[in-house]
């Protein structure tokens, strides 16, 4: 017979239920009762169901979710008796919530202490550049929402550097892969982040209201623009960003104009610019033709300072539509460098499979189609003989 201290039998019996199960083999379900948290540090609660109960004890830091009494939650841990008072307790690693109606609680209970803490605050928000050259997208590049963003963003303003962030999107691992991506891109040189996922049940949209996830994008040093799901889904990380799109393809929208309405807009502003070069050139005529008609002893004494204001008034008004002329080339200079001939002209080229259709993805062909080729100065039949595995647009990170 061994004879053990009290302390070693516990030490035991500890071993002896952490050798039984783990928290990676089992987990407990239950309803929550007297949460409690002690000194800011250790959170305790009881785990019940019809026919007995459990108390569950762990550290504040693990507890990634709102919880409290009344809630359905699944806790993964091990038994453990505490020997300084004998206790028995599930010594909690994770806690997560049960049901759509535990997990929507959850979420209001979060949202409600990030609000406090400002995170939603819209004078903190930031706008998103008019013109932006470089985004970074975090999204699938399975996903039908990433398709739908690069074919928006191509047809309203060619010519963008996108480089993609490919992440998991649901799941219990999608959260921490777009922490992760969020980190990357914040080491680019990047106008605007754009993260963005197609629609999806409300336990599938729920990576997007983790919290780590929500503070990681309201501390990107870039302009932030998310979409999730669709226009009647809101996520927290979308109360987060700077600035939200219902859709996909709504993000796509707000993120460039569309060139045709810059063109026409100076195209505007250059007729204004022209009226009212005139009305003031007309204003300063007239007030010289009354100053030289004025009687001949009144000219007399101020025929200089006239001639002299005359020559300031010309001189400034030429300099301000050589001013005005030189912004507009410079934006017709913009949108030149923007036009896809031009593209076409440095050496890229378009390709279109058998039906005229645009070829923007490699799956879209074959071994042995036949394709088009349109460079600067016309097309060329080609026949696909070999087909890459990597694809080359957009740029891969």
């Amino acid at each position: 017979m061994r004879i053990l201290s009290v302390s070693d039998f516990l030490s035991l019996v500890n071993e002896t239920l952490k050798a039984l199960a783990d928290a990676d083999e089992f987990a407990v379900e239950g309803e929550v009762s007297g949460y409690r948290v002690s000194q800011g540090q250790w959170v305790s609660f009881d785990l019940k169901d019809e026919q007995a109960l459990v108390n569950v004890f762990l550290p504040v830091w693990k507890l990634q979710v709102p919880v409290e009494d009344g809630m359905k939650v699944r806790v993964f841990g091990a038994g453990r008796v505490y020997a300084k008072y004998g206790k028995f307790s599930l010594s909690a690693e994770k806690i997560e919530p049960i049901g759509e109606g535990a997990l929507r609680k959850a979420l209001s209970l979060l949202r409600q202490r990030l609000e406090k803490e400002g995170l939603f605050d819209p004078s903190r928000k930031r706008a998103l550049p008019r013109f932006p050259s470089n985004i970074a997208l975090i999204a699938s590049r399975e996903s039908a929402a990433y398709g739908d963003f690069i074919r928006v963003v191509g047809e309203r303003w060619g010519g963008l550097e996108i480089d993609l962030y490919h992440v998991v999107v649901q799941g219990e691992r999608a959260a921490q892969d777009i922490v992760h991506a969020i980190g990357q891109v914040q080491e680019g040189d990047y106008d605007a982040l754009v993260m963005t996922r197609g629609g999806g049940s409300f336990e599938e949209l729920m990576p997007f209201n983790d919290e780590t996830l929500v503070r990681a994008i309201r501390a990107s040093r870039i302009p932030t623009m998310v979409a999730i799901g669709h226009e009647r889904d809101l996520s927290l990380a979308e109360e987060a960003a700077d600035v939200r799109g219902s859709t996909p393809t709504d993000c796509a929208r707000r993120l460039v104009p569309d060139r045709r309405d810059v063109q026409y807009e100076l195209a505007s502003l250059m007729g204004l610019v022209e009226t009212a070069f005139m009305q003031r050139l007309e204003a300063y005529r007239v007030i010289i033709d009354r100053t030289l008609h004025a009687p001949g002893q009144w000219i007399a004494g101020r025929r200089t300072e006239l001639e002299g204001l005359a020559s300031t008034c010309t001189t400034g008004v030429q300099q301000w539509f050589r001013t005005l002329q030189d912004r507009f080339q410079s934006h017709v200079r913009l949108l030149s460098s923007l036009d896809p001939k031009r593209v076409l002209a440095r050496g890229y080229a378009v390709v279109k499979d058998a039906a005229g259709r645009a070829v923007t993805s490699a799956a879209q062909l074959r071994v042995g189609a036949d394709a088009t080729v349109q460079l600067k100065d016309g097309e060329v039949g080609v026949t696909v003989t070999r087909i890459g595995k990597q694809p080359l647009q957009p740029k891969m990170l």
